[in-house]
């Protein structure tokens, strides 16, 4: 999938969580090698950025995050759980082609 196709297709997903009233926030669409290595290094990736590249490098991958929203702000309170996260990556294989869900990381979602 190109980063088009790939862009096309997560806004589409985007939109059918806010269709059914989910309140989805996006984060790391696009990271630098640095960054990249810097969550390695924490301990928040399996992939270096170097050897093991990951799909966030080259814009083909996108973290979502389903938060609770309160009539003067939004928390960042996650709201991912086990029921959901299977539900969204089932659309987000099934409709549009992309990977399966990642068990450690529930709110990743890749071409």
């Amino acid at each position: 999938m190109t980063r088009r196709e790939f862009t096309i297709k997560i806004v589409s997903l985007l939109q059918e969580m806010i269709d059914v009233g989910e309140n989805p926030i996006i984060d790391y669409v696009l990271r630098s090698t640095e960054e990249q290595q810097r969550l390695f290094k924490a301990g928040k990736t399996k992939c270096d950025g170097i050897e093991k590249r990951s799909r966030h490098q080259s814009a083909r991958a996108m973290d979502i995050y389903l938060v609770k929203v309160t009539e003067n702000s939004i928390k960042t309170e996650y709201v991912w759980n086990l029921e959901k996260a299977i539900y969204w990556h089932k659309i987000w294989t099934e409709k549009y082609g992309g990977r399966e869900m990642i068990d450690w990381d529930r709110g990743h979602f890749e071409s």
